[in-house]
């Protein structure tokens, strides 16, 4: 039985650079959450999964100052898509990160909850 999501994940559509090791990669967002992403339309070579990344989100093209960097892990890639899981979001770019989900989703106060609940750890209905 396929697990459920613990963040909400919403449409973004933005244009990002997607790093790791020596590589550099334009990518779009497809889907964002406070926990990971879908990216889409990097080339190859792609990331392997496990590997550890970076996701620059472009919130506003040609001001790289508003870009959103956060790290994180491939958890799998086939082809031009590439599925992060954020293990680390920098203080300072959180709230424009949580603002960008906020703003994209169908219920902007749900995600002021996900603050509350962990994104890790068994949930009431593990088995």
């Amino acid at each position: 039985m396929p697990q459920k999501r613990r963040r909400t994940r919403v449409v973004a559509q933005k244009d990002a650079t997607l790093c790791w090791s020596e590589e550099s990669r334009p990518c779009r967002i497809e889907n964002l959450s406070l926990k990971g992403c879908l990216v889409s339309g990097a080339a190859a070579p792609f990331p392997c999964a496990g590997q550890p990344v970076t996701v620059r989100i472009h919130l506003e093209p040609g001001e790289p100052s508003l870009d959103v960097e956060v790290r994180g892990r491939v958890v799998r890639y086939d082809g031009p898509h590439v599925a992060v899981d954020f293990t680390e979001v920098p203080a300072e770019n959180f709230p424009d990160l949580f603002r960008l989900v906020q703003y994209n989703a169908p219920d902007p106060e749900s995600i002021e909850g996900e603050l509350t609940s962990s994104a890790f750890g068994s949930r009431p209905d593990d088995g």
